[in-house]
């Protein structure tokens, strides 16, 4: 269903939670679940059409106005990119501005994509909040810009819950990246960030490395998989550890 498909966009912002993100994080990403096309009609009486989304991106509740937004650049309407553009400019939930920057961006909009670069950078916000504005750029975008950042926020990262959060959701969005016609330097850096969270005193973070690298393929990826393994005395990430140097080798 058409529904289904405008919300697996919103799922990206949802896959890290269950892994345990910080409250900010939660709050940027409570806006979508409960959101679907039947609501939207039901409940707040908006029709699916261009005029009643693009109305909808000015409603007061932040629910609605992102999931218009999704809606909107999943029928690439590209008459709503000026509207989306113009309720990001007034947006103050940075949640909420991270989904409407995507969703210009998906309908062709350089303002909607450079904006998003821009929030990847922005370090007045957490490292979690730009890691997922990084993620919404290169899962959603399949674009690379935001790259350098994840690797900042990776290599700076500390013990807090907030850098903890980030840490996730960087790994998992290198794991998931397919680094395409990427310099070898570049890539060698994500290496050896990745690398360097196998010794991580998380484990979910040591199994996020695993994965990490796993995806990397190729004899340096088996070689730091099986030198992790032999040092690993917890099971579980054993077992996850174990698991991605079976699938590079396959």
């Amino acid at each position: 269903m058409r529904s289904e498909a405008v919300m697996m966009k919103a799922g990206l912002y949802l896959v890290i939670g269950c892994v345990g993100l910080t409250e900010q994080t939660l709050q940027v990403n409570r806006q979508t679940p409960d959101m679907d096309e039947r609501t939207l009609q039901e409940k707040y009486h908006i029709a699916l059409t261009e005029e009643g989304l693009i109305g909808a991106l000015q409603h007061q509740d932040s629910a609605v106005r992102t999931f218009a937004a999704m809606r909107l650049a999943y029928d690439g309407d590209k008459a709503a990119v000026r509207p989306i553009l113009d309720a990001l400019k007034v947006e103050k939930i940075d949640g909420d501005r991270i989904i409407l920057a995507t969703a210009a961006a998906q309908l062709g909009s350089d303002e909607g994509l450079n904006t998003l670069k821009s929030m990847c950078e922005e370090r007045s916000w957490s490292p979690t909040v730009r890691m997922i504005a990084a993620q919404s750029m290169i899962l959603d975008l399949g674009r690379q810009e935001c790259l350098f950042d994840i690797v900042e926020v990776l290599r700076s990262a500390d013990a807090s819950p907030d850098d903890y959060s980030a840490a996730i959701i960087a790994l998992n969005v290198l794991a998931f990246n397919r680094f395409k016609q990427m310099p070898s330097s570049q890539l060698d850096q994500i290496r050896d960030v990745c690398a360097s969270y196998l010794n991580n005193q998380a484990p979910g973070l040591r199994i996020g490395a695993g994965m990490c690298i796993r995806d990397q393929g190729g004899p340096l990826a088996i070689s730091r998989l099986l030198a992790a393994i032999d040092a690993e005395q917890d099971q579980a990430v054993r077992e996850s550890l174990e698991k991605d140097v079976l699938s590079v080798r396959q």
